[in-house]
């Protein structure tokens, strides 16, 4: 993994169940601010932001909105950026949003781990109504795909159109997964990880998670996920 990008700073601050961070600390404000609120829902609709991605941003005094976090569908970069500048009150839009390595083994990866956390009894209530269904033993499709894994082979699948609100996102890049976003409990928290590990080929994991109402705990950084095209230089790494 290329180790000379640092993870992007990603505040685990949600709003209705949605991983796209606010810069600045909820509690401090009794109200989130009109254009704060107006970014976050232009983000929210985004027809194709799901479980593979994670879109964070930040407005500033002037007017200008920062993006960043990591998208896997390779047009969801541009379309979170023309959303937001379309936002009234919006000057402009920096983004540093990265797209994520993507293959036969990631992908197979994606949708091993996407199955692992989402059909599990406990976990699913984070993902869509789609998602309790399938921990309830609704199928989808032909019983087997090409990774062996049942649903797999079926493009309605939700786990390659993973679109909606989900509390844990599965970031994966050459084999190795971070977990991002916030749950209800430690235990949750620690089940989400246990899962993504016990999946083949899983390299490692990374647990990211935040607890619900808990002041995040001080921990090493994940290695960011690897940009398309950028090749790492060993000797300029930094975390």
């Amino acid at each position: 993994m290329n180790r000379n990008n640092k993870l992007v700073a990603l505040s685990l601050t949600f709003f209705a169940g949605l991983p796209l961070a606010e810069a600045g600390p909820a509690k401090d404000a009794p109200r989130e601010p009109a254009l704060h609120k107006a970014v976050r829902e232009s983000l929210e609709r985004l027809p194709y932001y799901g479980v593979f991605d994670i879109l964070n941003y930040e407005v500033k005094d002037n007017g200008a909105v920062e993006l960043s976090g990591f998208a896997f569908r390779d047009r969801l970069k541009k379309e979170a950026e023309d959303a937001v500048s379309k936002v009234d009150g919006v000057k402009s839009v920096e983004n540093r949003i990265e797209d994520l390595e993507w293959g036969v083994t990631d992908d197979e990866i994606r949708a091993k781990v996407y199955l692992a956390i989402y059909r599990d009894t406990f976990l699913s209530r984070y993902g869509t109504s789609t998602d309790q269904a399938l921990a309830n033993g609704v199928g989808f499709g032909r019983p087997f795909g090409p990774f062996g894994v049942p649903g797999i082979g079926n493009p309605m699948f939700p786990g390659f159109n993973p679109a909606g609100s989900y509390g844990i996102h599965i970031l994966v890049s050459r084999g190795e997964v971070i977990l991002v976003g916030e749950v209800d409990s430690e235990g949750d928290r620690n089940l989400a990880a246990l899962k993504a590990r016990a999946v083949f080929p899983v390299k490692k994991v990374f647990n990211e998670l935040s607890v619900r109402g808990e002041k995040p705990k001080a921990a090493p950084k994940a290695p960011a996920p690897v940009k398309r095209g950028i090749v790492a230089d060993a000797e300029t790494a930094a975390f």
